[in-house]
């Protein structure tokens, strides 16, 4: 979560599956097998940036069904946990949680807050189960490296706390009955007060939200609309730490090859902030994308505005121009 001061499937398939391991194993801890001297920034540089990626099994029966829990990158997301001071109340938080319809959602995903607001958990897709698989090492490194340096290589993305894939099996047939491909995220607005939200892109086609709708996530569109009247002014500083945090943000994210992501902006005008966050950043561009692309570059689709869907590099320049206009000193 960012604080801008204002002045107005199955599993993936790279972990071994528990009947592959031949059972429940012991969780594996790194942190309780590194040498007593070095210190707690160094444990976590190790773990985050040079350890290999561990994937722990959980198993757990009630009546006639299997429960299952694969934990993917324990240790990597223990270690950031503890850069973000949750670790400790971590299973606590996520032993209580309530279904939770998010703001302006479309996605069709189900989700889950935690009780005490802190956590949000959502079930991807096994292609995005499979991408964030992949590139989860690099995240960890983008966050670590953001952890050291935070002036120098601020981020703004909504951190992603945990991994796992949640499966039922019939015990007597091992049938599976449902499997689930989660992630557990920050909640960007815990503890805040917005009145105003926006979910930003940086294209205009498309991305109008009905204002007169109760609790409506305000998109594109509705923001230039809004800057007309009254323009968004934040501090030279703020501005400056903003704009670096998604420039490196996006270099990351391109990289990566993903695209479809959203700045997701709250206003808390009890304490003059803006609150923002890069959110669904594990969607990579894949030929289904580069075909709609290619259809919608063509104008077959109709319309003036630019296509939604673009290559990861010219997403990530439109981004950035767009949020430069949004944002003013």
């Amino acid at each position: 979560r960012h604080g801008v001061d204002s002045d107005g499937p199955s599993a993936p398939s790279s972990p071994r599956s528990l009947d592959e391991q031949g059972g429940s194993p012991s969780p594996v801890n790194e942190f309780s097998q590194v040498p007593p001297p070095r210190s707690d920034d160094e444990v976590i540089e190790r773990i985050m940036l040079h350890s290999l990626g561990h994937h722990v099994s959980f198993e757990r029966t009630a009546g006639q069904t299997k429960i299952t829990c694969q934990v993917f990158y324990a240790a990597q997301f223990e270690a950031l946990r503890r850069c973000n001071g949750c670790e400790d109340s971590y299973i606590e938080s996520l032993s209580r949680c309530n279904p939770y319809v998010p703001k302006g959602g479309k996605s069709g995903s189900a989700f889950l807050r935690t009780r005490d607001e802190r956590f949000i958990i959502k079930e991807i897709s096994t292609a995005e189960a499979d991408a964030f698989l992949k590139f989860a090492p690099f995240y960890f490194e983008h966050m670590f490296w953001n952890w050291t340096f935070r002036e120098e290589r601020p981020t703004v993305l909504a951190k992603i706390f945990g991994f796992c894939c949640v499966s039922y099996r019939n015990k007597s047939t091992n049938k599976r009955l449902k499997n689930m491909n989660v992630v557990i995220m920050e909640n960007l607005f815990y503890g805040r007060t917005c009145s105003r939200y926006f979910d930003l892109k940086g294209s205009e086609r498309n991305r109008m939200a009905d204002e007169s709708q109760l609790d409506a996530v305000l998109q594109d569109e509705n923001m230039l609309m809004h800057i007309r009247d009254r323009p968004i002014c934040i501090r030279q500083q703020t501005k400056r730490h903003l704009h670096a945090a998604i420039w490196n943000d996006t270099l990351f994210l391109s990289k990566m090859n993903v695209m479809d992501y959203s700045l997701l902006v709250g206003f808390d005008e009890a304490k003059n902030e803006l609150v923002v966050g890069i959110i669904d950043f594990i969607r990579t561009f894949t030929w289904d994308k580069q075909l709609e692309s290619w259809v919608k570059e063509a104008g077959i689709l109709g319309g003036k505005k630019g296509p939604t869907i673009v290559s990861p590099k010219q997403y990530k320049n439109r981004f950035r121009e767009a949020m430069k206009r949004y944002f003013m000193m």
